[in-house]
């Protein structure tokens, strides 16, 4: 069956309810399996149905891809990986988790494009790296980590997760760049020696990362084989300033149009952006991105919750039973015609349709013009075919009176069940979302202590030089008790007794060393200022009132993320308050920002078991539409 048509419908082992997007490729769909009495769990289908698939080559490299979907792990790999044939159309899918593919978040959904704050774009592109990191394995046998690395495989969750699919598929997809139309839409992030060889690499997936990242940070997407001259007169779109000078370096580094200039080493790639990332101006968190994305698409999360809601507790049933009666019309003209024609069909293996060849056991279906390949379906280590005995019997719908085959009856695989997705309360006044904030502050507060932890680090490095100190004294000391009992051994009493004297004076100078180590570290009094490094538990939100946005920064749409220090004392009040990093234009938002910390409530820090004071960051992010 064709995957255009109505939805919801049945899709070989699944079941389309919901079109989310389509491009030259083919369309975007959410699914769930046939299998129960319900949809659920829910998954992500891209059917490769665009005129400009090359199927000859799409489905050789399906099949390799397929080898490897349960090696490749990873936190920026999608989870549940499958792919297949269901009567002549390739697919790939992956589990759904609520949320919407990268393409889609650069088109703003009918909103208009949507800029990006710099941090959420490299916090993107880290994932994206991290990803290509976990696809070595199809780098030895597919030529590149994914191939294809297009926004279209990146799906961005609700809350703040970047998951890359579709690795190893390069091979099978570049070539339909040939078509003006695919070339149009993908060709920007596919690198120049690629476009011309048609061959995935390491360093092409590179530079598709960079190329996004480009688009991220800019809003525009370069023309094909553009590199390093897109960054001419480049603009961050969210503000409409010049682009870093650090950030143009990072981005040249990936988008050097000669691979023998270009970065190649993802690994190395990665650590230089997470230098950048984490030791610059930015507050880059997973928290920060999903809050960004339920201030951005808060309606359509709302909505997507009720779709979803509906869409698992559909009955699959009465789709399949239509199917069933659709299938059996058409038997039924088939042996009218052949009667008719009175022609003796030829004989086929037992329990194997025409049109379909085996691979393990297993019916899979095979496509006219590709020589008979076999595409394998994997998904979670089992192998997902819908084997169609009507692609010779009924020629897509129409009977062919040649040489018809017998009668068969359609054999269904039934797939191994993914694993339901945890279902997500959204909302910023849902409880959840409340306690996944107080979490992801936390976080927050770690990464932007870390960039101002000198202090700290000095104070840890001299305890541990102490600790060294103290170390070589016992080490002297044991190796003049080894002197002793070596000399004890020789009957040589007045050595013994002179090396147990320095063993002696030895040991005392280590205990008064060690006593001299404790008293310098004075015992904590309730109320003391104590540094965030050294502090036994750090302060816990309780109460968190979010600022409300200035006038000033609503006219101007100003976004970013307001940086302010607070000073949380015994009984869990801000006692003083700093604006650490104000946004960029300042808009008024680190005052607004500072004046709400001041009604936030802690449960204070301790250290030794008694309360005391301490100075923490406090990340309050604001997106204006």
């Amino acid at each position: 069956m064709s995957s255009t048509g109505p939805i919801p419908r049945l899709f070989g082992p699944y079941v389309l309810t919901r079109h989310l997007g389509a491009d030259p490729l083919g369309g975007v769909y959410r699914a769930g399996t046939a299998s129960g009495p319900h949809l659920a769990p829910l998954l992500l289908i891209r059917v490769f149905e665009g005129a400009g698939v090359d199927e000859a080559a799409l489905v050789p490299a399906m099949e390799d891809a397929s080898e490897y979907l349960e090696v490749v792990r990873g936190p920026a790999v999608a989870k549940g990986a499958v792919l297949g044939i269901v009567e002549d159309v390739p697919f790939a899918g992956i589990e759904y988790v609520p949320g919407r593919t990268l393409d889609r978040l650069f088109s703003g959904e009918g909103q208009g494009s949507i800029p990006l704050p710099v941090e959420h774009a490299l916090l993107i592109a880290e994932k994206l790296l991290v990803a290509l990191e976990a696809g070595k394995p199809f780098e030895k046998k597919m030529g590149a980590p994914h191939g294809f690395l297009t926004p279209g495989f990146v799906s961005i969750s609700n809350d703040g997760d970047v998951r890359v699919y579709g690795a190893g598929l390069g091979a099978g997809l570049l070539p339909s760049l040939k078509k003006p139309a695919v070339l149009a839409a993908f060709g920007p992030y596919i690198a120049p020696e690629v476009l011309a060889s048609g061959k995935p690499s390491g360093a092409g997936d590179i530079y598709s990362a960079a190329t996004i990242l480009l688009q991220a940070l800019t809003g525009k997407v370069p023309s094909p084989g553009a590199g390093t001259d897109a960054l001419s007169g480049a603009v961050l779109a969210v503000d409409g300033s010049p682009m870093p000078e650090d950030l143009g370096k990072l981005l040249a580094r990936g988008l050097a149009k000669d691979p023998g200039q270009r970065e190649t080493d993802v690994v190395a790639y990665r650590k230089t952006l997470g230098k950048l990332l984490y030791g610059g101006p930015y507050a880059p968190s997973t928290f920060n991105l999903a809050f960004f994305m339920h201030q951005r698409f808060e309606k359509a999360i709302e909505k997507e919750r009720k779709e979803l809601a509906q869409e698992e507790t559909i009955d699959p049933k009465p789709l399949a039973a239509a199917e069933e009666r659709k299938d059996k019309e058409a038997r039924d003209r088939v042996r009218a015609a052949r009667a008719a024609a009175a022609v003796v069909p030829p004989s086929f293996g037992a329990g194997t349709s025409p049109g379909t060849t085996t691979m393990g056991g297993t019916p899979v279906p095979k496509k006219s013009g590709l020589g008979g390949i076999p595409v394998p379906v994997v998904a979670g280590g089992a192998v997902v075919i819908l084997g169609v005995a009507g692609w010779l019997l009924f020629g897509r719908g129409e009977a062919k009176p040649a040489a018809p085959p017998p009668t068969v009856a359609v054999a269904v695989a039934t797939p191994t069940p993914l694993p339901a997705p945890t279902p997500m309360m959204v909302g910023k006044d849902d409880p959840a979302f409340q306690a996944a904030l107080q979490e992801k502050l936390q976080e927050e507060m770690k990464k932007v202590e870390a960039q101002i932890g000198k202090e700290q680090a000095t104070a840890a490095r001299k305890r541990t030089e102490e600790q060294a100190r103290l170390e070589e004294a016992a080490r002297k000391t044991r190796e003049a008790e080894e002197a002793v009992r070596l000399a004890s051994d020789r009957a040589d009493k007045e050595e013994a007794e002179r090396l147990a004297k320095e063993a002696s004076e030895a040991r005392a100078r280590e205990e008064a060393a060690r006593k001299a180590a404790e008293a310098a570290v004075p015992k904590a009094k309730t109320g003391d200022l104590v540094e965030i490094g050294q502090v036994t538990r750090q302060p816990q939100a309780t109460k968190i009132v979010k600022p409300e946005a200035t006038s000033l920064a609503r006219s101007r749409k100003v976004s970013g993320t307001v940086l302010v220090r607070v000073l949380v004392d015994e009984n869990g009040r801000a006692a003083q308050t700093e604006i650490y990093r104000d946004t960029t234009p300042k808009a008024g938002l680190g005052e607004a920002s500072a004046s709400a910390l001041k009604q936030w409530e802690w449960t204070p820090a301790t250290k030794d078991g008694v309360k005391v004071k301490t100075w923490i960051i406090v990340p309050i992010p604001f997106v204006i539409r």
